[in-house]
């Protein structure tokens, strides 16, 4: 089975965007980057909220929080669709510590895997057109991969 992972998602407008189909191509990203190495056993997924609200005030982004103090919440890490659908300005700056100190992973499709919580958050933890060479712009949605994802 390997590591336990819970996915977390998340669409802003129910008028614009179709659940199913957002939370699939999430979910397909979320799964190429921990392909072979684990299973997607919970899912977390916030319709209706936009990324600039905190995740404590987001329904589904703190149910996933609540569970990460709760040793028998099933998962081992947590994998996100999108870091652009995930995190806005410092969240996951903010958010960093709280996933270390309950030994929780995060993984970022952007990363093709965890974030080292070890180290300062760098640069390239960030949307990619904010700092990648010659600016290239994110893609978002429609199951195309951003320009910056590792395969």
């Amino acid at each position: 089975m390997g590591i336990r992972f819970a996915f977390y998602g998340r669409m802003s407008t129910r008028e614009f965007q179709d659940r199913l189909s957002s939370a699939r191509w999430q979910r397909d990203f979320a799964e190429e980057v921990i392909d072979g190495r684990g299973v997607i056993v919970a899912e977390f997924f916030d319709v209706g909220v936009s990324r600039q609200v905190p995740w404590p005030r987001r329904p589904q982004a703190a149910r996933l929080l609540s569970a990460l103090a709760d040793p028998g919440r099933g998962f081992d890490a947590v994998v996100v669709g999108e870091f652009e659908r995930a995190f806005y300005g410092n969240q996951l700056r903010d958010l960093a510590p709280l996933f270390k100190l309950y030994g929780v992973q995060l993984w970022l499709p952007e990363l093709n895997g965890p974030v080292d919580a070890g180290n300062e958050l760098p640069c390239h933890y960030w949307p990619c057109s904010a700092c990648t060479p010659g600016g290239r712009s994110s893609v978002r949605g429609f199951g195309q991969r951003r320009p910056c994802a590792p395969r």
